[in-house]
């Protein structure tokens, strides 16, 4: 989708991030002046508390909190409602997971991207964590999730699924013994079987074997790499090429959580986002 096809999507934020201005926790491994002019300007949206160890204690302007264990403090802070919402910014992302899942005895059930290329290209990427959808069953209930929380934000899904081969390669090896060979192949199939079964969910699907280029001119939206390894890499290179992260939400759990990459330098949407998110909650009760 290019940022067009966004307008009702980012009209719809734009109108919630009036309706209150709440206070959030961030978290900040040391200071960094690109990061904090970002925060500065997102202080717009927002009441900004920053957590972090004792070497950004000489910050001004912002609250602070200082812990010599910051991905356990914002966990403390959110599970306990002393702030409404978390960005989790430049602290350990697996640990500030563990810690929050452990308080609040919930799991995440997704982590999608959204993503926007150098030449303005917006999609939801699926699986950008390594150890995700290595099976079917984890990647059927991930898309799900994602494509319902698109509908929920006015974005119609059309989900790309991507393979390890072409089609016509898939074809004609199909009695390939060859164990990567073999490999390979299961990730069409498993394509195949993702297209069948979100179908049957009423999802624009469609297998594009490894076109994702075609799939993006096609103006799908919701590109799901064959695991998270591939979308892992996918994530870093659209970054390294220019491109941006515009969301990371992690969905599941029951107080708004907003990941990003530790190479960001401008957090201004996310932390936008994440303020439509508090008071979309709000305002459903």
């Amino acid at each position: 989708m290019t940022k067009k096809t966004t307008k009702e999507f980012t009209a719809k934020v734009d109108e919630l991030v009036k309706l209150s201005k709440p206070r959030i926790a961030f978290g900040l491994l040391e200071p960094d002046k690109e990061i904090l002019a970002s925060l500065q300007r997102s202080q717009k949206y927002a009441d900004i508390v920053l957590v972090g160890p004792k070497n950004i204690e000489s910050i001004k302007d912002f609250e602070l909190v200082i812990s010599e264990e910051p991905e356990k403090k914002i966990a403390d802070m959110l599970f306990n409602k002393e702030v409404e919402g978390i960005v989790r910014g430049t602290i350990d992302d697996l640990k500030t997971l563990e810690a929050y899942s452990n308080l609040s005895d919930q799991t995440f059930g997704a982590n999608p991207g959204l993503m926007e290329t150098v030449d303005g290209h917006q999609f939801f990427l699926a699986f950008i964590g390594n150890l995700e959808a290595w099976n079917n069953k984890e990647k059927l209930a991930k898309v799900l999730l994602i494509a319902q929380f698109m509908k929920n934000w006015t974005i119609k899904p059309k989900i790309a699924l991507l393979t390890g081969v072409r089609h016509e390669t898939y074809n004609n090896t199909q009695t390939d013994k060859l164990a990567v060979r073999k490999m390979l192949n299961k990730t069409y199939e498993d394509a195949q079987y993702l297209e069948k079964e979100l179908t049957k969910s009423g999802f624009d699907a469609k297998n594009w074997a490894i076109d994702s280029n075609l799939a993006l001119k096609d103006s799908y939206n919701l590109i799901v790499p064959p695991n998270g390894m591939v979308g892992n890499q996918m994530f870093r290179m659209i970054l390294v090429g220019g491109g941006k992260i515009l969301t990371a939400t992690r969905m599941g759990f029951s107080q708004p959580y907003e990941d990003n990459s530790r190479s960001e330098k401008d957090f201004d949407f996310h932390i936008k986002w994440l303020v439509a998110m508090i008071n979309q909650k709000k305002s459903n009760g």
